[in-house]
């Protein structure tokens, strides 16, 4: 039976141990993690006064890497934005900058202000350009609802895993040899398959690795669009919507194909 051991939980970073489930199922759940959640993204920027140093487009481009909180349960779904059904508008948030240096200035994120309450740059410390004295910056900017798998500016998220490794020391000499690398080889938290790897180059015959293909150490962070839990949510949530969609297809195919069309 599958199982899962939460090893490590923060608001904003999970690790934990996939134990009985197929490779790729879980690079499945990797791959929707980094490409198809939705999170707010500037997209668009009018820029009506830029005085510093900083081209316009360069500018644009730091606004949109800026992550921003995405209230996902106040907005409209990402299929809906994606298909037109709802009104651009409402997948849609304006935020404004208006800076004018009086002395030598950095312009952060925090300089930002939002129509909206519930969403703001996550970090009010990312730096976006250094004003001089003189000079000064205004802008109407506007976040998007989208996915990265079209950009990467609307990444929510990061998630990784590698298999889960099995350590078998033959000489209890290769503990000292391999301290350095690995404090406990039989720690597969501490000593991963790559460190394993590297003992074993070490301390040679000595020390056996090899990897439990079905079980896995995975773990995932957000930029802080929204916390952990919220991810794994909209994450189960577009693969059930993607398998039910695949059986309609798969259904239907067999339908035709009996009824010889």
């Amino acid at each position: 039976m599958p199982a899962v051991k939460v090893v490590e939980k923060t608001p904003l970073f999970l690790k934990a141990i996939v134990d009985g489930v197929s490779p790729s199922l879980v690079n499945a759940l990797r791959r929707v993690i980094i490409a198809e959640l939705p999170a707010l993204a500037i997209d668009t920027v009018i820029v009506i006064t830029n005085t510093s140093a900083m081209y316009d487009e360069m500018l644009a481009h730091r606004l949109a890497l800026i992550p921003l909180t995405t209230p996902l349960h106040a907005l409209p779904s990402i299929e809906d934005c994606e298909t037109g059904v709802v009104d651009p508008s409402e997948c849609t948030v304006r935020l404004t900058l208006n800076v004018t240096a009086s002395d030598d200035v950095m312009v952060y994120s925090g300089h930002l202000v939002s129509d909206r309450p519930d969403v703001a740059p996550v970090y009010k410390e990312v730096p976006i350009v250094k004003l001089v004295k003189g000079q000064s910056i205004v802008l109407e900017a506007y976040a998007r609802l989208g996915r990265a798998r079209d950009h990467a500016k609307w990444q929510a998220a990061l998630a990784s895993y590698y298999y889960y490794p099995r350590v078998v020391i033959k000489d209890d000499r290769c503990r000292e040899i391999c301290k350095d690398i690995c404090k406990n080889l039989e720690d597969p938290l501490e000593c991963t398959f790559n460190r394993a790897w590297a003992c074993k180059d070490i301390c040679g015959d000595g020390l056996v690795v090899e990897w439990d293909k079905y079980k896995y150490v995975f773990w995932i962070e957000s930029f802080g669009n929204y916390d952990i839990d919220t991810v794994l949510r909209e994450t189960f949530s577009i693969i059930k919507k993607k398998m039910s969609r695949f059986l309609e297809t798969l259904m239907q195919r067999a339908a035709d194909y009996s009824q010889g069309k």
